[in-house]
C-alpha cells in the first residue's frame, strides 16, 4: 500500500532460481472491468455483467452507448450468469437502464427505515429492444433483483437455470475487540411481492448447460446459443 505513483520493489524467490529475483513496479488505481460486451451476427448486442462493483453501471452504460450506434441492432443479451452480486445501488441503476417506469425491488425489515422502495426513472437505453437475460445458479442477490424486476416488469424474457436465491439484506456492526458481526437486518422483495430468499428466480425458459465441455460466451455455450436463435428468429 502506498501513494500512487510511487514504485516498489517486490522479491521474489523461485525454485530453479539461485539467487532471488527483483523486480520493481509502480503503484496504481486498479479498475476491475465487471463488464464484457461484443455483436453478435452484427445485430445483436451481447452484454456480460461479472459483478455488481461501483464501476458497472458507468461501463455498462458506455458499452450499450457503443452497440446502439448500430442501426441494425435487434436485441439485446445481457448476461449475468455466475455473477455473485454486489453493491444494491448499481442493481437499482443497471435495472433502471432497461425500464421506463415501475418498481424495482424493496427492502423490509424489523425497522420501519429498513423498509424501503425503488423505482425506476424515465428512460430506456435501448429503446424498447427485445432483451433476454441469462442466469444460472451462480447468479445471487443483486443479479437476482435485476433478473427479478425485469422479469416482473415484463421487460425481459429470462432464460437459463434457477438463480442461487440469496435475497437478505446484512449490516456490519463493529464491536469493542476490533471485531464485528454481519447481521441480517432485512430481505429483497420483487415488484410482484416475491422473496428471493432460499428460493431465487426461475427463468421463463429453462435450459440446462449441456455436456463437459460448456463454456460461457464461447461456441459450447448452449444457452447463449438457444438466446442468439431466439432474438434471429
Amino acid at each position: 500500500r502506498g501513494p500512487v505513483g510511487t514504485s516498489i520493489e517486490i522479491t521474489i524467490r523461485r525454485k530453479g532460481l539461485k539467487n532471488a529475483k527483483i523486480i520493481k513496479i509502480v503503484r496504481e488505481i486498479i479498475e476491475i472491468k465487471s463488464v464484457v460486451a461484443k455483436l453478435i451476427e452484427e445485430d445483436i448486442g451481447y452484454l456480460r455483467l461479472r459483478a455488481f462493483n461501483e464501476n458497472s453501471s458507468n461501463q455498462l452504460k458506455k458499452e450499450i452507448s457503443k452497440l446502439e450506434k448500430n442501426k441494425k441492432m435487434v436485441g439485446y443479451i445481457l448476461d449475468v450468469r455466475n455473477n455473485p452480486g454486489g453493491l444494491l445501488s448499481q442493481a437499482i441503476k443497471i435495472s433502471d437502464f432497461f425500464l421506463n417506469d415501475g418498481e424495482i425491488v424493496s427492502t423490509k425489515g424489523r425497522r420501519l427505515r429498513e423498509n424501503r422502495k425503488f423505482f425506476a426513472n424515465k428512460g430506456d437505453k435501448i429503446n424498447g429492444k427485445p432483451l433476454i437475460v441469462l442466469i444460472n445458479n451462480g447468479s445471487a442477490s443483486a443479479s437476482e433483483i435485476l433478473a427479478g424486476a425485469l422479469q416482473d416488469q415484463k421487460r425481459a424474457i429470462l432464460l437459463g437455470e434457477n438463480t442461487y436465491g440469496k435475497g437478505s439484506v446484512q449490516s456490519i456492526i463493529p464491536l469493542k475487540n476490533k471485531g464485528a458481526i454481519r447481521l441480517t437486518i432485512s430481505k429483497y422483495y420483487l415488484p410482484s411481492g416475491k422473496s428471493i430468499s432460499e428460493v431465487g428466480v426461475a427463468p421463463d425458459i429453462r435450459i440446462e448447460e449441456s455436456g463437459e465441455e460448456f463454456s460461457i460466451n464461447t461456441s459450447t455455450d448452449n444457452q447463449l446459443n438457444y438466446a442468439v436463435k431466439l432474438l434471429s428468429g
